[in-house]
């Protein structure tokens, strides 16, 4: 009993890190009621010690919803200015030695997209891969600030208008949702496709609270027909 209330007790401290630092992180512009709101309910979570891991992954992904679209834009930005800033700040933080590395490693077909998403850093020893993501980390960190400078001057009008793009996508991905949770409520004939298809909502809801793998929109958008799919497939072996 002590070892089951205990990884409860860290399951919940572990998932309130996630919170407190989305919180940390919230994108400029975000409405102040929003973050208000946020910042109380991560305050009472603190001392809701009888609080269920079900209970605050639930309060995540409400707030998380609310500021799903300004995150997006926010993020979206954010990689278009480090792919027109991002190679010129390594290039300018290397050192000598390791710009000649770096720069033997895009003679053979490396770029700098490809150290950002982790790919062939076999080219580079161990320590000019620890030097490699430290510098890579400090750069994204400049490039947020400066994004976050220019959304409130330059950029606030593309900003703005790309946050409300995000709004209509969530209105769509929300009925999609709710398409897939009446799917699962009038299935019938086959409880597991339900259960899968009840899972699949809430794995699509913990990617958009950042507390699973990154919802894809198009994924959410094509889930219904993949589930009629699923089920004419079960239907069919029922005849065999």
């Amino acid at each position: 009993m002590y070892t089951k209330g205990y990884m409860h007790h860290s399951t919940v401290i572990h998932t309130l890190k996630i919170f407190e630092r989305i919180y940390k992180d919230l994108p400029p512009l975000l409405p102040d009621e929003i973050r208000h709101d946020m910042g109380v309910a991560i305050e009472q979570v603190r001392h809701n010690f009888s609080l269920t891991v079900e209970e605050l992954e639930d309060t995540m992904v409400m707030f998380a919803k609310r500021a799903w679209p300004y995150r997006q834009a926010f993020h979206e930005f954010i990689d278009v200015y480090e792919g027109k800033m991002g190679e010129s700040l390594l290039l300018q933080k290397l050192t000598p030695e390791l710009k000649k590395e770096y720069e033997r490693f895009i003679a053979h077909g490396g770029s700098y997209r490809d150290l950002v998403v982790g790919g062939p850093t076999h080219f580079f020893s161990p320590e000019e891969r620890v030097e490699i993501a430290v510098t890579l980390i400090s750069i994204r960190k400049a490039i947020r600030d400066h994004v976050e400078q220019a959304v409130l001057s330059t950029e606030r009008a593309a900003y703005e208008a790309r946050v409300f793009e995000f709004h209509d996508i969530l209105d769509e991905l929300e009925k999609r949702l709710d398409t897939l949770r009446l799917m699962a409520d009038n299935e019938q004939e086959h409880p597991e496709l339900a259960a899968e298809i009840r899972e699949q909502v809430k794995a699509f809801e913990y990617g958009l609270a950042s507390l699973g793998p990154h919802t894809q929109i198009h994924s959410v958008m094509g889930s219904a027909e993949h589930f009629i799919g699923r089920k004419k497939e079960k239907n069919s072996l029922r005849v065999l």
